[in-house]
């Protein structure tokens, strides 16, 4: 009995059947054989248009902005000025103008298409083609769009959001309309090229009737706004790649003022390192891909801006800092690596390896966090520097500088308040290494002394006096109440326990006469010295 082998089936050209990605990325080739397959048809699945009702439900006013200012910079945009404008106290438009280099009509038809999604490069802040609309309907109910490029008419595109939801209706704006949008911020954007987002109608907004409480809002969310874009974008202000302003005002008046600017917020940003041996890098691998780690570890009792950002402590901001092109994507927590605590405080990581987004982490659509892959998760524990280190020890290291210092703080003697003359920080930053003793102060004034006197103690009124004669050798640009910081903060550390008795005894005295001996005397060689 004979078996006949069957030939390999050959299909025709005909045979094949091309469809496009759903991404929009182009047509491919997709090989059906009809002869065998249950197929007898293919249809167009069009997204409907009520997906617009769900756009930007996440998004903040921050992450909305910031989406916006990415696109500025893929733009080439230099300066970026957003401005929250009112009418009567009350907010009733947001503007974004950037001085990129602007779009043709077509080109702004494709970046209000839902899901559109041009070529990006590997240097671009865009990801998903979903930015403009999400940020602008989760914030609005109407997006306006202009766009001057050089050497071409201005173009102008409106939104309402209830046509959109309905039909993905689009106006098309006049160049007249355009040209004067232009023309009444050309004091702010009189630039060659330039593109501004209009979101009026507003949402998520303050809905009161009392006028002071409406500015109040208005403040508060004019400094969350700077606070998150000076964080977020911190590493390309600081570069100078981009300036950034933000403006409050009443729109008939705003056409003149450019904004207060943004300053970076460097999350990094101490001068001295928490442990000698760091920043340290460590290497975490996951089958055959690797991920960079740059563990670094503050310094304690440290409160300044960058560890502490804006009301959140700097035990809020422990854990995994992710930056993808200098933008920061996500800054602090530990995931399910390990849990945030207060010996951890001092403990953060950067994360800023283009191969890790799409591996080991995922960036969200608001691109205001991400999500760390199970590969990730794993690996990080595994992760070693070249020496040996691992990330426990790294997190042993960290808390062992947190929880000696405390021990240092708990072995000093508690120390009366600093108060008039002292600036707020320092107050502050002398109240974080001393325990403080409830009730009386310390002050230190000016006023004058004799000649070759430094000092005086007034023990009744708790004040130190300073000499005035000397005050131009330590606050040259003229006197104020705060001044002379650090010679207040020395004279702090010397003398302030002459107040924390009930009265000036012998050994009080003799200390103040040999202060005044040798201060006062070298006070006055300096004077001699600057006056030549």
């Amino acid at each position: 009995m004979s078996v006949e082998v069957p030939r390999p089936l050959m299909l025709r050209e005909s045979e094949f059947s091309s469809c496009r990605d759903d991404d929009g990325q182009g047509d491919r080739k997709r090989l059906v054989n009809k002869s065998a397959s249950d197929v007898v048809g293919e249809i167009r699945l069009t997204p409907d248009s009520g997906l617009v009702t769900s756009l930007g439900t996440k998004h903040t006013l921050e992450s909305a902005i910031a989406d916006l200012v990415d696109n500025s910079l893929d733009a080439g945009a230099t300066q970026v000025f957003i401005r929250l404008l009112t009418k009567k106290g009350y907010l009733f438009q947001v503007e974004t103008i950037d001085n990129g280099h602007g779009m043709s009509g077509p080109e702004v038809d494709r970046a209000l298409t839902i899901g559109h999604r041009r070529d990006y490069s590997s240097g671009d802040l865009g990801h998903f083609g979903l930015g403009l609309k999400a940020a602008s309907f989760g914030n609005a109910d109407e997006l306006t769009l202009w766009s001057r490029r050089t050497g071409e008419d201005p173009v102008g595109r409106r939104i309402r959001k209830q046509d959109f939801a309905r039909d993905f209706t689009c106006e098309i704006l006049s160049t007249k309309a355009a040209n004067a949008f232009f023309r009444r911020r050309r004091q702010i954007s009189d630039l060659d090229s330039a593109t501004a987002v209009v979101w009026t109608v507003p949402r998520n907004t303050y809905v009161g009737t009392d006028q002071t409480e409406a500015m109040a809002w208005l403040d508060r969310t004019a400094t969350a706004l700077r606070l998150h874009l000076g964080l977020t974008f911190h590493r390309l202000i600081e570069s100078g790649v981009v300036r950034l302003h933000v403006l409050v005002d009443e729109l008939t008046s705003s056409y003149k003022n450019p904004g207060i600017p943004v300053l970076p917020v460097d999350p990094f940003g101490y001068p001295v390192s928490g442990h000698r041996d760091y920043p340290k890098v460590l290497t975490a691998r996951a089958g055959g891909s690797r991920i960079e780690l740059t563990c670094h570890i503050w310094p304690p009792k440290t409160d300044v801006t960058g560890f502490r950002i804006g009301n959140r402590t700097g035990r809020e901001h422990q854990g995994f800092f992710v930056y993808r092109n200098d933008r920061l994507l996500k800054a602090g927590g530990w995931e399910a690596v390990t849990s945030a605590t207060a010996q951890r405080q001092l403990a953060r990581v950067v994360i800023d390896d283009p191969e890790a987004l799409g591996t080991f982490i995922t960036m969200n659509p608001e691109k205001d966090g991400v999500k760390f892959e199970p590969a990730f998760l794993q690996s990080v524990l595994k992760a070693r520097s070249k020496d040996g280190v691992t990330f426990a020890d790294f997190l042993d290291t960290a808390e062992g500088i947190y929880a000696s210092a405390n021990k240092r703080k708990a072995r000093r003697k508690p120390a009366i308040r600093a108060h008039t003359g002292f600036t707020p920080p320092l107050r502050k930053q002398i109240a974080g290494e001393l325990p403080m003793i409830q009730g009386d102060a310390m002050s230190v004034r000016w006023k004058r002394l004799p000649a070759g006197e430094f000092i005086e103690a007034d023990h009744p009124s708790k004040t130190l006096w300073i000499n005035n004669r000397y005050r131009r050798l330590f606050a040259p640009q003229g006197g104020s109440m705060n001044d002379a910081p650090t010679l207040k903060a020395i004279l702090y550390l010397l003398a302030h326990d002459l107040f924390e008795g009930e009265y000036l005894g012998p050994r009080d005295k003799d200390n103040i006469a040999l202060w005044n001996s040798i201060i006062g005397h070298a006070a006055a060689l300096e004077s001699d010295l600057r006056n030549g």
